[in-house]
């Protein structure tokens, strides 16, 4: 399994472009890279520490720097600076698989094994560099249907399902999510809309802002994509623009440095006395993340003192064994690995993850689809296309559109002509079924002597639940359908999980489920977050992540979503600290 890299990295270099647009997101990427070099500073301690700098802390750190001038924010992500060819993965939407195989930019680690799928371990990947798993995802733009389980329904103060729609379509705006036009589209993609369409899936407008059908339907999805086809991920979104402009004097980011754990005012414990539950955060403490340079020792500790707050930022895999780290979580499976435990809430618990079944189909009537094919996309001539702003093969996303089968529970299919998980070359066509889960899983405590290189030990529960078992296989027949749909002269036929067509059972649903990459909960507002994101008991300390998330948003995937989330926060925070800090800008 590739865990993280131990070589060093070099500082982020933006392939030069000639394009106007190209140009100035150069610039702010360079901002990025200078400002990643620097160690995290001495005291005077910032007004606020933002701990990962993934899809939710990038956001936070560009919307409060900007709101608060006179604040000081400091940026924290564990993943070291990029290098050109990082760069050029993460950039290109068409090298998202390979950016799913480079282990300085994703963490792949095996879940706990799930009964529901026979005793079965999954991979799980998340980002791990600047901009986090939005550097690495599909760049679907995908917003939850008419009530489907939106930011607005989560019990956040202030945050509704009249006002949602305004984060939404904020952060839409932020990262340039549109509909590809077909020059950009994977080829094909309109003879699986047709054959969706004869399936029982018709066509509907998926442009931003429009809610996706509550029953059923297909569309061409947007994408996080800029026009001269550039990932728009949440650092090239919104940290560089930020640093190359109006947070140059205020806002610093730093790679490369893992926080060991949450700092609290005062000692809270020792000697064999209880310990007093506290109140409010005064910093944290970090160290050089492991293979971001020399070997990490506890002697590396350092702190970082908040003057206002910590804003917890670190991912659904991150965030909570953070929080488990400084003492808050389960008191009864903190003292088990022997942290002592301070504040008693489930952090960790009720984690809610998809699984996935993918329903392959091999074409002959056909030219094999240019996305999957390895030797054009190897072609000089492609790249410098690319590298001048002018789009071409590796300007395209992988993934064509969007699915929508189903009301309730149900779910989203989506479908491709490239092989994310395979090798390039086949002519295949991939239709990924991520239905919403019943079954809730957790995040187990780690043990207090558990490196920091360890991945967490997630117990997904996959198809824990009978009832998800009976989800996944309707959509995966459904999809069945769609492959048979194509028309004739396209060759198309099923040939995984079953060939031909054949109905297969629930036993072939477990046997051929995998992880859908999406997961939410763990802090969760409710059990864990009051209803202004703040840990219970703190004034000080927020979680602004997928972890707040209560339950899977009903859409083809979670980004968006959190990106709302931290546009809301980073608002709420603002006003809350415009008369000290100044400012008032959202």
């Amino acid at each position: 399994m590739a865990m993280l890299s131990e070589r060093r990295r070099a500082a982020a270099v933006m392939i030069a472009a000639t394009t106007a647009a190209a140009v100035v997101a150069a610039s702010a990427t360079a901002a990025v890279a200078a400002t990643a070099a620097a160690p995290v500073p001495p005291p005077p301690a910032p007004d606020f520490v933002i701990v990962g700098g993934g899809t939710a802390g990038c956001a936070l750190a560009a919307r409060l720097c900007a709101g608060l001038p006179r604040a000081n924010v400091v940026l924290l992500e564990r993943g070291a600076p990029r290098n050109e060819t990082e760069e050029l993965i993460v950039r290109a939407p068409l090298r998202t698989a390979a950016a799913w195989r480079t282990p300085t930019l994703t963490a792949a680690f095996p879940s706990a094994p799930n009964a529901g799928l026979r005793g079965r371990a999954v991979t799980l990947l998340t980002g791990t560099t600047l901009g986090g798993s939005s550097a690495i995802n599909g760049a679907q733009w995908s917003e939850p249907a008419a009530g489907g389980g939106g930011a607005g329904t989560w019990g956040v103060a202030g945050l509704t399902a009249a006002n949602a729609a305004a984060y939404y379509a904020r952060a839409a705006r932020t990262v340039g999510a549109v509909v590809p036009p077909r020059r950009r589209r994977p080829a094909y993609t309109d003879a699986w809309l047709d054959a969706a369409a004869a399936a029982g899936l018709p066509r509907v407008d998926g442009s931003p802002g429009v809610a996706p059908p509550p029953d059923r339907g297909s569309w061409v999805h947007p994408l996080a994509v800029t026009p001269d086809g550039r990932r728009a991920d949440a650092c090239a979104a919104y940290v560089a623009p930020a640093l190359a402009g109006a947070c140059a004097a205020n806002l610093r980011v730093h790679q490369g440095v893992s926080v060991t754990k949450l700092l609290y005012p005062t000692a809270r414990c020792g000697g064999g006395r209880r310990c007093r539950r506290p109140t409010a955060v005064a910093g944290i403490e970090y160290m050089p993340s492991p293979g971001a340079g020399a070997p990490t020792k506890a002697g590396d500790a350092r702190v970082l003192y908040a003057r206002r707050g910590v804003l917890v930022a670190a991912g659904p895999y991150g965030s909570a064994p953070l929080l488990h780290r400084s003492g808050i979580g389960p008191a009864a499976a903190l003292r088990s690995a022997g942290i002592p435990p301070l504040v008693d809430l489930p952090v960790g618990e009720g984690i809610s993850a998809r699984a996935s079944g993918t329903v392959i189909g091999r074409y002959s009537g056909v030219p094999l689809a240019w996305v999957n094919n390895a030797t054009a996309a190897a072609l000089p001539a492609v790249l410098a296309q690319w590298r001048a702003g002018r789009g071409g093969l590796l300007a395209t996303a992988p993934t064509s559109g969007l699915s929508r089968w189903t009301a309730g529970a149900g779910g989203y299919t989506s479908v491709s002509f490239s092989a994310l998980t395979t090798p390039p070359g086949a002519p295949h066509f991939f239709a990924t079924c991520i239905p919403n889960p019943r079954s809730v899983g957790r995040l187990r405590v780690a043990a207090a002597n558990t490196s920091l290189a360890a991945p967490p030990v997630v117990e997904t529960n996959l198809l824990g639940d009978p009832r998800d078992v009976a989800t996944l296989g309707a959509c995966m027949r459904q999809q069945q359908a769609v492959v048979a749909a194509f028309r004739p002269g396209f060759g198309m036929v099923a040939v995984a999980p079953t060939r031909g067509g054949t109905p297969f059972t629930d036993d072939a649903v477990q046997a051929a489920a995998l992880s859908g990459l999406h997961i939410v909960g763990g802090a969760a507002v409710g059990p864990v977050l009051d209803a202004r994101l703040r840990v219970k008991g703190f004034r000080n300390l927020w979680v602004v992540d997928a972890s707040a998330v209560p339950t899977m948003p009903r859409s083809a995937g979670p980004m968006s979503s959190v990106y709302a989330l931290a546009e809301f926060a980073a608002e709420a925070i603002v006003r809350q600290y415009g008369g000290v800090c100044g400012g008032g800008r959202g």
